[in-house]
């Protein structure tokens, strides 16, 4: 049920997010509204005068008496930088939210921060069922703040956008469920402890971490997939969270977080089908040679035996992966199997290695 309380103040580690007041008009002017690469991709115009942004901000703290309506002012360190409001659908428990921030402050991470803070606010207190938020596919920084706010892609609208180059633009759709919403607050998933490791579902706040390896070129090398762009690992977080969220999670991601000290160094899962299942690791290169991959692995066959049941569990690699299958072999897996030219890894043919140990063999 829908609890209206219009647009209160919200504020967040760096942001206040407030109603407009009419003293904003100015720094709104310069900030953003006269810059014409902020709007380029969105339906409104570049404002032709702070007069222009006075008379709309007049209208819209008019708006203000009505308990449906929200329209934040993004507040940094005391300067008015951007803005955020809810676009209503014909739906009552649905709509969309719309943003724009000041050129000077894109990529640090502020909209996000804002985002974040107005999705918890909407669906944790007002009540919403569903919230989306839509970009054109070359505005992706939007779709970006999506994605680390727990959005899932669900579509394309071809050519839903008319842009002011008088072109026809797609437009990509994310949404995100209360329910969804609620599972991801609460931390769906389950963890595995070891001597020195905390193996947990990732979560948004683990982006720049899992980017440090993830996107690391060299560290990738004998990956089937990587490096990845900041886009594939909000994909990646966002994916883990959503399986994590589901009733019978096929893939089981975790991300290795240090007792010690909470850094997250790197990340590992188990994969199932039946009663069979996959390993796969990887680390940080700052934290190789410290045996971290061999207690995440211990770890997981563990988890996967005893916690997933599972009958047969194998993990595969690179044949030029030496520290890789070393970990295999340390844990108990036995070579099966070698597959000449199995492997294509961006272009380039190579052998590759298949592990595999049965339960009755890890207990023995």
């Amino acid at each position: 049920m829908i609890n209206h309380k219009g647009t209160v103040v919200l504020r967040t580690e760096r942001l206040i997010l407030r109603p407009f007041r009419l003293s904003d008009a100015e720094a709104m002017y310069h900030n953003w509204a006269s810059d014409p690469e902020v709007p380029k991709y969105v339906s409104w115009d570049v404002h032709e005068s702070p007069a222009f942004t006075r008379e709309l901000l007049k209208s819209w703290i008019a708006e203000y008496e009505k308990p449906d309506y929200y329209n934040w002012t993004l507040e940094y360190g005391g300067e008015v930088i951007g803005n955020a409001a809810v676009i209503p659908k014909d739906k009552r428990e649905a709509a969309e939210l719309g943003y724009s921030l000041s050129r000077r402050f894109w990529n640090r991470g502020i909209m996000t921060e804002a985002v974040s803070a107005i999705t918890d606010f909407l669906f944790g207190e007002i009540g919403y069922h569903r919230l989306c938020i839509r970009n054109i596919r070359e505005n992706p920084a939007s779709g970006r703040v999506a994605e680390k706010c727990g959005y899932t892609l669900e579509g394309t609208e071809r050519e839903g956008f008319l842009a002011k180059d008088g072109r026809f633009h797609d437009i990509l759709s994310r949404s995100l469920l209360r329910d969804e919403w609620e599972r991801q607050k609460a931390g769906a998933g389950d963890t595995v402890r070891t001597e020195r490791l905390l193996l947990r579902p990732p979560v948004p706040s683990d982006f720049e971490a899992v980017q440090a390896w993830a996107g690391n070129p060299e560290n990738t090398e004998y990956m089937s997939w990587g490096p990845n762009t900041p886009s594939d690992t909000a994909a990646y977080i966002r994916d883990c969270m959503t399986d994590w969220a589901s009733a019978s999670p096929k893939r089981h991601e975790f991300v290795m977080e240090r007792i010690e000290d909470g850094a997250v160094i790197g990340s590992c899962c188990v994969a199932t089908e039946g009663s069979l299942g996959e390993l796969g690791w990887i680390l940080h290169p700052g934290y190789r040679h410290m045996g971290y991959a061999l207690e995440a692995g211990r770890g997981l066959l563990r988890y996967g035996f005893n916690g997933l049941g599972l009958h047969r569990i194998r993990a595969i690699c690179d044949a030029r992966n030496l520290p890789s299958y070393r970990v295999m072999e340390r844990l108990g897996m036995r070579r099966e199997g070698e597959f000449l030219n199995a492997r294509c890894t961006r272009g380039e043919w190579s052998d590759g290695y298949e592990y595999a140990i049965l339960k009755e063999e890890w207990e023995s």
